[in-house]
């Protein structure tokens, strides 16, 4: 009945790929066709240290930020690849359920890379939205993210980190800039409900890395014993 329903769905709104807009055969999506999918230009950053310094590209991203025990992003973020549509509309174009699918789509890859995740991360924070922007939106993309990878791993998902203000975009910004552009943006509710646990930020597009930086450094002040980030692109420094 399931499948019934579903092919009668698509003679009214047609399952594309969200990148080449071809149409979607049976087993493939819901947002990637297999070709669009395989070619997902992957960063396997979690899989990857740097093997002079011990980090990788989306931690050096962090540099003025604390160490943090795993980092990894899911794909390159450029302006000019196909593959901006995927984020482009969840933040702008009101397509939270691309959120979870991309989410719960990494969250797999990390399972199978890193078997023992559960046990080495203990709740997945989302990146804190100001409620005007929150309210503005409808909804936060990092939280829609980190429900897709909470699914496929295991791992639960809180709502710990907040953001206190809101804040500019941090483009065309000095390193400085951008320090004083985050500094104190993120509270954490309820302090001892992550007190002595290994967490991770979800966010969904590590640019200068300023904002995951502030948040990582707020939760260990608060008293994480560890912080990770899992973003779903890192951009184009």
């Amino acid at each position: 009945m399931r499948r019934v329903l579903a092919t009668a769905s698509e003679l009214f709104v047609p399952r594309v790929c969200k990148v080449c807009g071809c149409s979607l055969g049976r087993g493939e999506g819901p947002l990637l066709c297999l070709d669009c999918f395989v070619k997902l230009p992957r960063t396997a950053m979690h899989t990857a240290p740097t093997a002079s310094c011990g980090i990788n590209a989306v931690q050096e991203r962090l540099a003025d930020g604390p160490p943090l025990l795993l980092a990894g992003a899911w794909f390159y973020y450029s302006r000019n690849s196909p593959y901006t549509a995927l984020v482009r509309g969840l933040k702008y174009y009101g397509r939270p359920s691309w959120g979870v699918e991309m989410g719960r789509a990494y969250g797999a890859e990390l399972l199978a890379d890193i078997p023992d995740l559960a046990s080495r991360i203990q709740v997945l924070l989302p990146v804190g939205m100001h409620w005007r922007k929150e309210i503005s939106r409808g909804y936060n993309q990092s939280e829609r993210i980190a429900c897709g990878l909470g699914e496929t791993t295991g791992i639960p998902v809180g709502d710990n980190l907040r953001a206190v203000r809101s804040h500019a975009t941090q483009t065309r910004r000095s390193a400085e800039e951008r320090r004083r552009n985050v500094h104190d943006l993120f509270h954490v509710e309820h302090p001892h409900e992550i007190h002595g646990l290994s967490v991770a930020v979800v966010d969904d597009i590590v640019t200068t890395g300023s904002t995951a930086a502030e948040a990582a450094r707020t939760l260990l002040e608060a008293g994480a014993a560890s912080v990770s980030l899992f973003a779903i692109g890192l951009a184009n420094s």
